[in-house]
């Protein structure tokens, strides 16, 4: 079985390659995607969607940092990690429960962050204004 790794390479890629190299994070910034093979030596392919309510990348013009951490519960290792300046900062197993609360946290942020801004009375007030006004026959 390959050893755990402790530091990452990156490549900012057009399309993420059919075959990952061990250690490098594939970087598809078009398609706001980060992808890899799982450092923990399985093997399993890691995705980690990029957006403010999931996770972050950045670049400092020679490393690459990933926030919040990678929590790969359904793969059989359930490695957890944290890539910060190519180095690879081992965290501790999750219980599962508190892997139950994250994803249900996780969730509610993606909701949140795509929903549709709500129309605030205020708003809707003036936009009744202007309707009112438009097409108010006098």
């Amino acid at each position: 079985m390959p050893k755990r790794r402790e530091s990452v390479r990156w490549a900012f890629v057009d399309y993420i390659p059919t075959d990952l190299e061990e250690g490098t994070n594939y970087v598809a910034a078009e398609f706001g995607a980060v992808v890899h093979r799982c450092l923990e030596g399985c093997g399993e392919k890691v995705s980690t969607p990029l957006s403010p309510a999931q996770w972050q990348l950045y670049f400092d013009g020679e490393t690459i940092s990933l926030t919040p951490s990678v929590g790969n519960w359904g793969l059989p290792c359930k490695s957890h990690y944290v890539i910060h300046r190519n180095t690879v900062i081992w965290a501790g197993p999750w219980s599962d429960r508190a892997v139950a609360a994250a994803a249900h946290s996780d969730r509610a942020s993606v909701e949140r962050h795509f929903a549709p801004e709500p129309l605030h009375a205020s708003r809707r007030s003036y936009i009744r204004q202007v309707l009112q006004s438009c097409f108010h026959r006098r």
